[in-house]
């Protein structure tokens, strides 16, 4: 389970936060061309698959939801071939594919499916020779195709840096703590409108 910053407002000058565990999953993240071609192939297309699940009930909803799903370095050609909501967009200088969803209904699932081609050795070895400062993932792909007969696909399930998740959840508290009373004493008789809103958001929310 992983951490939820939960922050329910009470009125401007009463605040209340609770660090919970609760779920919001995201299934393991896949890398196969299997889907592609149908089988196995040595070839240096991929496709990641990603699924999403909302594990809140009823009528709640999450807002601003944004998922960040990190892609290799040496990739090229990255397409978003499917999604079932919502809107992406591919940020080539982190490498990071985003998603974002306008409104995740509770009980929901959706998938998003992208397609790669992962540069080949020569092209790699080409990029670090041009390149001054070598980074950990650049180490670690210049191993791997040092490596005769390396199962690439193995490779990539391995290595994956983190998917990260942010959201809100307007009117919900995953704490089950809730007002049910409120009384205001207000001496000067000025009309009171009593209001309680709750929020829960998202705090470091990653998976790998």
């Amino acid at each position: 389970q992983i951490p939820f910053h939960i922050l329910a407002i009470y009125n401007p000058i009463l605040e209340y936060s609770k660090n919970v565990e609760k779920k919001f999953s995201l299934k393991k993240l896949t890398t196969n061309n299997k889907s592609i071609y149908g089988e196995y192939k040595n070839t240096n297309k991929y496709e990641y698959s990603v699924t999403i699940k909302s594990n809140y009930k009823g009528n709640m909803h999450a807002s601003d939801v944004l998922i960040k799903i990190p892609i290799y370095k040496f990739s090229e050609n990255v397409q978003v071939k499917y999604k079932s909501i919502g809107k992406t967009e591919f940020n080539n200088i982190d490498s990071l594919v985003i998603w974002r969803i306008k409104k995740f209904l509770s009980s929901s699932e959706h998938n998003i499916k992208i397609h790669l081609t992962l540069e080949n050795h020569n092209q790699i070895y080409s990029n670090m020779n041009n390149t001054q400062k070598v980074d950990d993932l650049s180490k670690v792909v210049l191993q791997v195709h040092k490596i005769k007969n390396m199962n690439t696909v193995k490779f990539l399930n391995t290595y994956k840096m983190p998917i990260t998740l942010s959201f809100k959840i307007p009117m919900f508290t995953s704490s089950g703590m809730y007002i049910r009373y409120l009384k205001v004493f207000e001496k000067s008789n000025y009309k009171i409108i009593k209001w309680i809103k709750y929020l829960t958001e998202s705090g470091i929310y990653q998976y790998k």
